[in-house]
């Protein structure tokens, strides 16, 4: 580990590994046409998980979603202020990769909206995070891609095209996952997308994995929600009662 302003900064290595694929048949979608670099600045930690982001109550993909993509990414320029008011600022950038239908602006709003709800690490007294732009220096980098791109930029972790991971500084969102939500949260996308943020942005901040505390108590956030509940209900907040 590392310490940047007073946070521990995980450089290990995290993976998940699901016993079946992902809900649904996701097939290619059309290309966007917005070209940025094809790589973040690697620096600083790594692990692998699941995803999520806009408003769906069915476990259908709203669109389709491509399997395999370019080496461009659509950055989401936007200034989001932390709402936190004490502990270590930390700052994030979002990506959408090119041919996923997803609307950059729009997933970086999701996101920040999910990362500072006081129910989330944002709000803990621990970490403010602040939304920049791809321009700005920033401490973790969030990448929206499709599966085989997730292989990619998470190896030598492994994702097998299910899961998501954080590696190397970022946090790196399966489409699948984002579009098709897990059996555990059932209907529930958007609480299943806030998990996905909450869960791989913990690795970020040096959480790692954690077991269900009991049969009937609340999941952990840092717990593999994706691969099922063992037993404990869905949660996809860090600090569920704010």
């Amino acid at each position: 580990m590392v310490l940047t302003a007073g946070l521990a900064v995980n450089r290990l290595g995290w993976a998940d590994e699901l016993a079946g694929s992902p809900e649904g048949s996701p097939s290619p979608s059309r290309s966007v046409s917005v070209s940025e670099k094809a790589s973040a600045k690697p620096s600083k930690a790594a692990k692998s998980h699941k995803p999520t982001t806009k408003p769906s109550t069915k476990r259908t993909a709203p669109q389709r979603v491509a399997t395999n993509g370019p080496r461009k990414y659509t950055p989401a320029q936007l200034w989001g202020a932390p709402k936190g008011k004490r502990g270590a600022l930390i700052t994030y950038t979002v990506r959408v990769q090119h041919g996923l239908p997803y609307d950059a602006k729009q997933t970086a709003r999701f996101i920040h909206g999910v990362l500072n709800d006081k129910r989330s690490w944002g709000r803990s007294g621990q970490w403010r995070l602040k939304l920049v732009p791809t321009t700005a220096d920033s401490d973790v980098d969030i990448y929206l891609v499709t599966r085989t791109t997730t292989d990619r930029l998470c190896a030598p972790l492994q994702t097998r095209r299910k899961v998501s991971c954080f590696n190397n500084g970022r946090v790196v969102l399966n489409a699948d996952r984002w579009a098709y939500g897990a059996k555990s949260y059932g209907k529930d996308l958007i609480g299943y997308r806030r998990n996905l943020v909450n869960h791989e942005f913990g690795h970020s901040l040096g959480h790692g994995h954690v077991s269900c505390p009991g049969k009937g108590k609340r999941a952990p956030i840092m717990m593999q929600q994706t691969k099922g509940l063992d037993g404990c209900r869905r949660n996809p907040w860090p600090n569920p009662k704010g």
